[in-house]
């Protein structure tokens, strides 16, 4: 079972990352905040993820366990996203086939 896990916030925010618990509260390394975020009407609603602590020295905060409404588990897909976001292993998009062979000018 992965710690990796969504807050929402009493300020209304939902934030993935992975949590801990200890004496000070919750600490959440690599924190990203999850925006919805709608194209236009009838268009479906994309997930974006920003960076919770985009100013701050390290990658870990610790947030006070009276400022959290809930901790859920992250559905599949946001997870995925979630690891790729935090990880330093470059994915390749595939093996490069004579059908995708890219074009030089």
């Amino acid at each position: 079972m992965s710690n990796v896990k969504i807050l929402r916030l009493s300020t209304g925010e939902d934030v993935i990352a992975k949590v801990d618990e200890n004496d000070q509260g919750v600490s959440l390394n690599k924190p990203f905040v999850i925006i919805p975020q709608q194209m236009g009407p009838g268009k479906p609603i994309q997930l974006m993820m920003s960076l919770y602590n985009a100013f701050g020295k390290n990658e870990t905060v610790t947030l006070s366990k009276d400022k959290i409404v809930f901790i859920t588990e992250p559905k599949d897909e946001i997870l995925k996203s979630y690891q790729q976001n935090t990880s330093s292993i470059v994915t390749s998009p595939g093996l490069i086939t004579e059908t995708k062979l890219p074009k030089l000018d």
